[in-house]
C-alpha cells in the first residue's frame, strides 16, 4: 500500500465519521457510523466511548462495540477519573497507547483488559475548543498493534465526535452558565468507583505489585 493511498484512506474515513456527526440523531448512531468507518482501516476487537458526567463527577462508559455481556467495560461503567486510564486521558488532554499492555499497565482497572484478553489498546480524549467532553478508545488482542500514528489518526475521528457530542449534550448541570465540562466539576475530582464487581480480582492484583498511576507516564 502506497503512501498516497493510505493518505487517502485515512481522509476518506474522516469524512465519513463527519458525515455520520452531521446526519444521524443521536450518540449511538453516531458512534455505530464511527465504528463502520474505522474498521475499514483500524484494526481492533473492542471501541468505546466514554463522556464526563458532572453529576457523577467521573466518565461513563455511554456505548461500546466488541463487549460480551459479562465485560467489566459494560455499557454505564463509571470511570474514575483519577484512578483510570480513561481519566488520565481525560484530564490530560493527551493520548495513551499501550503497545504491550502486560508491560506497560499503570492502573488496576488495566487489569481487567488483560483477563479478557486485551493486549494493546490506543485511547485519546475528545477535545473541543480546549474542553474536554470524553474519551474515545480502541482495544485489540493482538500485542503492538497501535503506534503513535494510529493515535494521531484517531485524535481526528475524535475531533469529529466532538462535534457531535457537543450538539446533543447538556450544559452542566450543577453550576448554571457552564460548559459540559465545567471547570468547577473537574477540580473537586473524585468520581465512584469503578471496581467494586471485580474488587477481589483488583485487590490480589494490587498486592503483587500493581497500584494506580504515580510514575510519570510514558507514551509508549
Amino acid at each position: 500500500m502506497t503512501r498516497r493511498l493510505r493518505i487517502t484512506q485515512r481522509y476518506a474515513t474522516i469524512l465519513e465519521v463527519n458525515r455520520a456527526a452531521i446526519t444521524q440523531p443521536g450518540i449511538n448512531e453516531v458512534f455505530r457510523g464511527t465504528c463502520e468507518a474505522v474498521k475499514k482501516v483500524l484494526t481492533y476487537d473492542r471501541m468505546g466511548l466514554s463522556l464526563y458526567v458532572p453529576e457523577e463527577r467521573a466518565l461513563k462508559l455511554v456505548v461500546a462495540e466488541g463487549c460480551g455481556r459479562e465485560s467489566f467495560f459494560r455499557v454505564g461503567l463509571l470511570l474514575d477519573c483519577k484512578e483510570t486510564h480513561h481519566g488520565w486521558v481525560f484530564q490530560n488532554k493527551k493520548a495513551i497507547v499501550r503497545a504491550d499492555l502486560q508491560k506497560e499497565m499503570e492502573f488496576q482497572v488495566e487489569q481487567q483488559n488483560l483477563i479478557e484478553g486485551i493486549r494493546s489498546y490506543c485511547a485519546v480524549p475528545l477535545v473541543l475548543r480546549g474542553d474536554s467532553l470524553g474519551v474515545l478508545i480502541i482495544l485489540s488482542s493482538q500485542k503492538n498493534r497501535y503506534s503513535q500514528e494510529h493515535a494521531e489518526f484517531l485524535q481526528e475521528v475524535s475531533g469529529q465526535l466532538a462535534l457531535a457530542v457537543k450538539s446533543v449534550m447538556p450544559s452542566c448541570s450543577k453550576h448554571s452558565g457552564a460548559n459540559l465540562i465545567c471547570p468547577r466539576c473537574i477540580a473537586s475530582g473524585g468520581g465512584r468507583a469503578t471496581a467494586a464487581r471485580h474488587k477481589e480480582q483488583l485487590s490480589d492484583w494490587g498486592k503483587q505489585g500493581g497500584r494506580g498511576r504515580k510514575k510519570e507516564h510514558r507514551m509508549a
